[in-house]
């Protein structure tokens, strides 16, 4: 799927006025599976009531090869900057891994070793589109979405694009068989993956804006989908690029770098702000 160039000024996606941002981390290596045992629920310290593993995917957006430590240094304290696929690694953690298109990410749920409670998903994206892939602009001043899902028209339970031409505008046809490389699968197959009460959370810049995207998500799944209406920003640790522990947080100001103080180790700390209401199946 063809995806447009998305500008912005001081590492920002300006396509709603304000946009996406990050200041670089790296943070634990990630592992060969794409999973991880579940963490404690940030507010109670419980875990939650869905069984299963965590299975934390990334877009493919790799660094620019202009970009050395100290190039991109300055455009970090520039706020002009946008993460690439070693960044969104670094938030998700040990075990993330990339995904190379939205068919990519449908198989790595079905080749999960477990039933999923949670996905979370960390890209790039602005309204009416949640990217799986781009590039980023080597000067910081855009980066684009090259594939990905968009909104599917019309009233109903809708799948998300590309799929609709493959299972139906209305998943009806999610008994057909589709193949990836070496395997088959169905969209019931991919549903099935999920335990009940399962969550997918996306870490997507304008995530929650296009509540209709986000319900077409939710239906092609039918599981519950939480993001952020608010920016996420990367913020890069002290001693860059020595070390590359960092934290995150939503965009509080318009610069991304006064978001850094009280920013979070845990991306599961951050919970969707009030405006990000969770679309159900």
């Amino acid at each position: 799927m063809t995806g447009s160039r998305v500008p912005g000024s001081a590492g920002m996606d300006n396509a709603l006025d304000d946009g996406e941002s990050g200041l670089l981390g790296e943070g634990q290596p990630p592992g060969p599976v794409g999973a991880q045992a579940i963490p404690l629920d940030a507010a109670s310290g419980t875990k939650p009531a869905a069984a299963g593993i965590e299975l934390n995917l990334v877009g493919n957006y790799e660094k620019p090869q202009s970009w050395t430590a100290e190039k991109e240094l300055a455009l970090i304290r520039k706020d002009s900057w946008f993460p690439h696929s070693a960044d969104f690694l670094a938030v998700a953690g040990k075990g993330s891994v990339i995904v190379a298109s939205p068919e990519d990410l449908l198989l790595k749920i079905v080749s999960a070793p477990g039933s999923i409670s949670r996905l979370n998903f960390f890209s790039h994206g602005v309204f009416g589109k949640i990217a799986m892939s781009g590039q980023v602009d080597p000067e910081g001043k855009s980066c684009s979405l090259d594939s990905g899902w968009t909104q599917v028209g019309g009233v109903g339970p809708m799948i998300a694009d590309p799929y609709a031409k493959i299972w139906g505008d209305h998943g009806e046809n999610s008994r057909n068989k589709v193949t990836m490389g070496t395997r088959s699968f169905s969209l019931d197959d991919v549903r099935a993956k999920f335990a009940p009460g399962a969550e997918i959370w996306l870490y997507i810049c304008h995530g929650a804006a296009d509540g209709r995207l986000l319900q077409n998500i939710a239906n092609a799944f039918q599981v519950t989908v939480r993001s952020f209406t608010k920016i996420i920003v990367y913020c890069a640790p002290d001693k860059f690029p020595q070390s590359r522990a960092h934290k995150v947080n939503v965009l509080k100001t318009t610069k991304p770098s006064d978001s850094c103080p009280g920013a979070e180790s845990d991306f599961h700390k951050l919970t969707s702000d009030g405006s990000a209401v969770p679309k159900k199946p």
